[in-house]
């Protein structure tokens, strides 16, 4: 396997086409299975839609206008970065957070070369298979620079927040920190469905009469008998949630009740959370943990109903 840890800059184009995130520094570093390094690459990429960076990312990277001038398009530029990745072995992609295959895929779609970007195999998050090593929540997300300082790994002479210097620093922290297993559990296979996965956009289902939300879903338990509750007010909609007070006709306690229904690439997700209403707690502040969270596919349609 060749592990290629990448790294990318890109400033932000307003084009006829709406706002990308256009490449203008590509980063990677090649490794072998055994952690150890096998080449680099890195290249400036001239911008075809911007003539002058952002203020901020030449803060923040260091990166001029005339680093720029005399580098190669994007489409030049990646073909060379192809050609160094190879087609004939097997490889993985690795970046600090997926934020960099995802503007990668966006800028090959731009440049109507998609089909291009199955010269990666797999595809990987080091930050997610690092966090993981060391015990840190993955609903977290630490910087690259952060999580080498505790974990002692030396950034060196290298420059934060370009290409190739994260590429480096990403390479030493994933080359600390790697198992088999790890890789395992984080690394994906980069075909089409992985790109689909990666470009849904998920979203709250706010129209109770929607046909994808079943009537049953709305039939919730008393967390204290575990009967069914009778639902006494109207729905209303805050914050993407459907709210209404329930009541148990077998110990009399009463519930705000909240539902979440959100379409994900898998399906419908349904979460379903309660607060005592003795507690003198408004819908939606505190909520305790889920009653329930389930998932469909092509829920048939039902329409919801006030008793």
């Amino acid at each position: 396997m060749k592990y290629i840890i990448m790294d990318l800059e890109w400033n932000g184009a307003t084009t006829s086409e709406g706002y990308f995130n256009e490449i203008i520094e590509i980063g990677a570093v090649a490794m072998d299975d055994s952690m150890n390094v096998t080449g680099e690459f890195q290249s400036f990429v001239n911008p075809k839609h911007t003539k002058k960076l952002r203020g901020r990312i030449k803060e923040l990277t260091h990166i001029t206008n005339e680093d720029l001038k005399n580098a190669g398009r994007f489409i030049s530029v990646f073909n060379r970065l192809k050609e160094w990745i190879g087609s004939a072995e097997d490889n993985c992609m690795l970046s600090w957070g997926n934020a960099d295959i995802t503007v990668l895929y966006e800028n090959l779609e731009r440049y109507h070369m998609l089909d291009e970007i199955f010269v990666i195999k797999h595809y990987c998050d080091a930050q997610l298979l690092c966090q993981k090593a060391v015990g840190i929540s993955l609903a977290k997300q630490v910087g690259l620079s952060a999580f080498a300082e505790m974990i002692e790994v030396i950034p060196g002479e290298d420059q934060l927040h370009r290409a190739i210097g994260d590429s480096r620093l990403t390479a030493r922290c994933v080359a600390k920190l790697f198992t088999p297993e790890l890789y395992k559990e984080f690394a994906k296979k980069a075909d089409r469905v992985f790109y689909d996965r990666m470009n849904f956009k998920s979203y709250c289902i706010q129209d109770l009469n929607d046909e994808r939300i079943k009537q049953s879903r709305f039939m919730t338990e008393c967390p204290e008998c575990h009967v069914y509750l009778k639902r006494m007010t109207r729905y209303t909609c805050r914050n993407k949630k459907h709210y209404a007070r329930y009541r148990c006709g077998l110990c009399a306690r009463e519930y705000n009740i909240s539902h979440l229904f959100k379409m994900t690439y898998d399906g419908l997700e349904h979460r379903c959370t309660a607060i005592p209403v003795s507690t003198g707690l408004n819908a939606g502040e505190n909520e305790t943990e889920p009653l329930a969270q389930q998932s469909d596919e092509n829920v048939p349609s039902e329409q919801t109903t006030d008793e």
